[in-house]
């Protein structure tokens, strides 16, 4: 059976060879200690301020689960999947045709007639995995209805984005808007699901668990153990407990350390999904403690630490650095490192530099004032790549009066800027580096040129992160004379219209466009009228939405596997491979069905038609790369032809852009859940949402070099 689940989320990637499996936490027996409701964050003030601000003006708590695209994907994948994709809980009598029970949301032996069980609630189980669990056990944390469908039940046209059931009134009681995917009704406030990644959730931890995961490894699934109980596990040895006993701060070791340790972060930053039948082209893997299991890998983040040279001793700060080192330090804020990648002489900010300060507040926290010890204490910004999509007004209609503006100017205390944007920028700046020293010291006229580009990427995982089609860098590269004519360009943009989103005529913004390499092509007979859905492939709204190459193009194959000349592209990218004979599942310019001939290779933006996941575009940590653009100067007598002279010497420019969202990735969003979708207008994604946030960001690395010129008057 093809499994095609949060394939809008999923498919193949990085292979598993010499992957490391996480040390399990020795078994400590359940204290009685005295169960806890789960928290607000706000429940945490005032003894933790500072860490509560910090939190606050990141995107894990809160508005990850307001996101746009968050809900936008979320959407399309149950589109897709017909409903499968929302939770359900431990007294679900749920059974689909197949005879599958649903009655539990992630499977603890992993046996491939139970794949539907780990659909349910995919998405929802990363983004409020405590809300979730608590269903189990609490009606009153049900705050998303069981799936919205199954097979035939399911109706896109009622179908809900997640953040309609984030939010209650004065007294706690859910409030949905009348209209699907409308603004707060007044007087709602946010749910407790609303906080997403909260300080309970981290601090609530116990531990691995290896049976929530396919090789009981700890990655992915939200492989964690939770202690709802007043037990709160931090980093410190002999921790100082809280005023009142409002908790009890753990003194487990083996809780303290796994928190502490980059495996914490395993369960969910590798994103994985059971594979369905033969005709997938999936990844096979064995795992002693399990059986012989085929699933996809999406996003691959921790196993890319795992298996790189920052889980190790062998990387140009000679000790491990941990995720924490990264996003939970003072860095990139913290100074600079000199050292060598290959041949680059490399200049980038020092990780793993932590703040001193006091855990808590004093005089306030501790009983009789009881004194707290200066600790080197952890950020709680989390900065990483995202800037929400929604205005500061939104933001707080949807997370609290409180909710700071990511966009906010000025420094905290430790000279860290507040606006989240300007953190993500300063991260990304050191997140790669270019050289192209390497070049052709001399061009001729005539004559074919060499432009050599070193690469490397210096993050803890690969460069850049996230899962396929999400996350886009490139290199504008410019040749030009000394009068700033162009002799070879590429990695550029175009100022253009997009009707199919609503813009009728160049905006004057480069921002919400996208490199001239490829064009996105979409089979526009595709849309189901609203209430005539039936589930099934040829009716999931975005089916035959895959690209094809634009004016910026040069040969196929360089568009995957850089040969040489051409655009140098950074990214993690969904494909599809179709074997001969094989629809492609589109016509021909004369309304033939194309069938392919040979084995066909494209990118595809709809996971559910993918099977597999090009990675090698995307730079492995600490392992430099050489790409190399080659293109033949004009000649001379074109030169007269045109009319242009050039002058000596030629410059070589090479700058790094990293894409918040490929806009038409966002644009996927608008059209799948907007007016024309198969489940009518969610109001999440629309062009005036890209116009107005969506910004590249820009000059992250740069090198330039000049060159020579001969055979020129």
């Amino acid at each position: 059976m093809k499994n095609n689940l949060c394939k809008l989320l999923i498919t193949l990637g990085l292979a598993s060879a010499g992957l490391v499996a996480q040390t399990r936490v020795k078994p400590n027996p359940e204290a009685p200690l005295k169960s806890q409701p789960i928290q607000r964050a706000q429940n945490c003030l005032p003894c933790h301020q500072r860490q509560y601000d910090e939190l606050r003006s990141s995107v894990k708590s809160g508005y990850r689960n307001v996101s746009p695209l968050f809900n936008g994907l979320e959407t399309s994948a149950n589109m897709i999947n017909g409903g499968l994709l929302r939770p359900v809980y431990a007294d679900s009598t749920k059974v689909l045709p197949d005879g599958t029970k649903l009655n539990t949301n992630m499977f603890t032996t992993p046996v491939l007639k139970q794949i539907r069980q780990v659909q349910a609630g995919f998405c929802y189980t990363c983004h409020s995995p405590n809300i979730e669990r608590g269903g189990d056990t609490d009606p009153k944390m049900k705050e998303v209805p069981e799936l919205a469908g199954v097979g035939p039940d399911f109706r896109p046209d009622l179908f809900r984005p997640l953040r309609d059931y984030h939010m209650v009134d004065s007294a706690g009681n859910q409030i949905i808007p009348a209209k699907i995917g409308d603004q707060p009704p007044p007087g709602a406030g946010p749910s407790l699901a609303t906080a997403g990644i909260s300080c309970d959730l981290c601090h609530n931890v116990a531990g691995p668990d290896m049976d929530r995961s396919f090789q009981r490894d700890g990655f992915a699934n939200m492989s964690i153990k939770l202690n709802q109980s007043i037990e709160k596990v931090g980093p410190f040895p002999f921790p100082v407990n809280a005023k009142n006993q409002f908790h009890v701060s753990s003194n487990d070791q083996g809780k303290i350390s796994f928190l502490r340790s980059g495996a914490f972060c395993n369960a969910c930053h590798d994103v994985r999904l059971p594979g369905g039948g033969p005709g997938d082209l999936q990844h096979y893997e064995f795992n002693a403690n399990a059986q012989n299991l085929l699933f996809f890998r999406l996003e691959n983040l921790s196993t890319e630490w795992q298996i790189g040279a920052y889980n190790s001793t062998d990387n140009p700060f000679g000790k491990v650095t941990r995720c924490q080192d990264c996003h939970m330090s003072l860095f990139p804020f913290a100074g600079t490192s000199n050292y060598q990648v290959g041949s680059l002489n490399i200049t980038s900010a020092t990780p793993g530099v932590f703040a001193q300060n006091y855990a808590a507040v004093p005089g306030i926290s501790t009983d009789q004032g009881y004194p707290l010890p200066k600790r080197a204490v952890v950020d709680h910004h989390f900065t990483g790549t995202d800037v929400p999509l929604l205005s500061a007004t939104e933001l707080r209609n949807r997370l609290g009066a409180d909710y700071p503006d990511p966009y906010e100017t000025g420094v905290d205390e430790y000279g860290i800027p507040k606006s989240l944007a300007a953190r993500r920028q300063k991260l990304l700046e050191n997140a790669a580096r270019i050289d192209v020293s390497k070049t052709d010291p001399q061009a001729v006229l005539g004559h074919e040129m060499v432009v050599r580009l070193d690469a490397v990427g210096l993050s803890g995982h690969r460069y850049p992160a996230g899962f396929s089609q999400e996350r886009t860098a490139y290199v504008q590269l410019n040749v030009t004379d000394d009068n700033g004519f162009v002799l070879y360009q590429s990695g550029y943009v175009v100022d253009k219209p997009h009707p199919d989103t609503g813009e009728l005529k160049p905006d004057g913004s480069l921002d919400d466009e996208d490199n001239e390499h490829i064009h996105a092509v979409v089979d526009g007979g595709h849309a189901v009228p609203v209430g005539t859905y039936t589930p099934g492939p040829a009716n999931n709204g975005s089916k035959n939405l895959v690209f094809e190459l634009g004016p910026d193009n040069g040969p196929d194959d360089r568009v995957y596997s850089g040969v040489e000349s051409g655009l140098v592209l950074f990214r993690n990218e969904l494909t599809v491979i179709y074997l001969p004979g094989q629809s492609l599942g589109r016509n021909d310019a004369d309304g033939k069905p194309m069938i392919a001939l040979t084995p066909h290779y494209e990118e595809t933006f709809n996971a559910a038609t993918a099977n597999t996941v090009d990675n090698y575009r995307s730079l492995q940590p600490l392992v430099p790369r050489q790409f190399r653009y080659k293109f033949t100067l004009p000649t001379q007598e074109e030169l007269d032809e045109m009319g242009v002279t050039l002058k000596a010497p030629l410059h070589i420019q090479a700058i790094v852009h990293d894409e918040h969202f490929p806009p038409v990735f966002v644009r996927y969003l608008a059209r799948t859940t907007g007016p024309d979708g198969p489940g009518g207008d969610k109001q999440l994604v629309t062009e005036q949402t890209i116009d107005t946030f969506l910004k590249t960001n820009k000059n992250l690395a740069a090198s330039s070099t000049t060159v020579s010129l001969a055979g020129a008057k």
